[in-house]
This record gives C-alpha cells, sequence and structure tokens, in this order.
C-alpha cells in the first residue's frame, strides 16, 4: 500500500500563544517546525504528539475563535473529534484535571478500553484512549 500512516492533522486557530502553550505545557506535545508561509499568509507550528505531528495554523487575518459543537451538530458530517492515545486513562484524567481541564464525557470504561473527552481552547473536541491491548 502506498499510504504509510497519518502524518498530522490541522486547526485553524485564532490565538497562536494560547493553543502553543496548551499542547505544549498541558498535552507534552513538542514544538518541531514554527516559519511562517509567505504563500498562505499564516504562521505555521508543527508539534509532534508521539507518532503524528498536530499543526496549528494562524493565519494573518485572524478567525473567530471556534465555538463547541454540540453532538447533533457534530454528527452531520465533518471532522468530529481528534483522539489521542494515552499510556494510563485514570492517571491522564487525574493530570487533566489538575490542570483546570474539564471533561465533558468520561473518563468511561467500554469493553476494550478507556476514553474520555475534553475541548481544545478552539473549541475542538479532544478525545483521549487507552486500549487493553
Amino acid at each position: 500500500m502506498f499510504i504509510k500512516g497519518l502524518d498530522h492533522i490541522s486547526i485553524i486557530v485564532s490565538d497562536v500563544e494560547e493553543n502553543i502553550k496548551f499542547y505544549q505545557e498541558i498535552l507534552g506535545f513538542k514544538v518541531v517546525k514554527d516559519f511562517y508561509d509567505e504563500k498562505e499568509k499564516a504562521r505555521i507550528i508543527f508539534l509532534d504528539t508521539g507518532n503524528s505531528m498536530l499543526e496549528l495554523i494562524a493565519p494573518d487575518e485572524k478567525p473567530s475563535k471556534g465555538d463547541k459543537v454540540s453532538w447533533e451538530e457534530r454528527k452531520k458530517g465533518g471532522v468530529e473529534h481528534i483522539a489521542f492515545l494515552v499510556e494510563d486513562m485514570d492517571k491522564m484524567y487525574e493530570y487533566l484535571k489538575s490542570k483546570g481541564i474539564e471533561f465533558i464525557l468520561g473518563p468511561l470504561e467500554f469493553p476494550e478500553g478507556k476514553y474520555g473527552y475534553f475541548y481544545g481552547p478552539e473549541g475542538v473536541l479532544l478525545e483521549v484512549i487507552w486500549w487493553k491491548t
């Protein structure tokens, strides 16, 4: 097969510094590229998530901050959430709680593991998931 894996996911951000701080300081991602794209008229930041990258795009013309969208709206189509694999759901939950992150769902158990959802700075729904195997 020609596809080797998922390289990155992009989020358009209104406040680039708030997002860098969140993804670096709270989730522990590392900035690996930070540059200005003249053609796109945007600052581009790539953060290493461990097995893929998260791209933050901060256009010169600042977009409005993303809204937290309800399940009823999300299920109409489009990207629903971004999930990050964790080593220990219970420890991750306690850690995020200590950083002021409020889970909107979970952590919940299912036959294959545990998961929980919370919102990122731009209203993007984020999931942390732990698999038994």
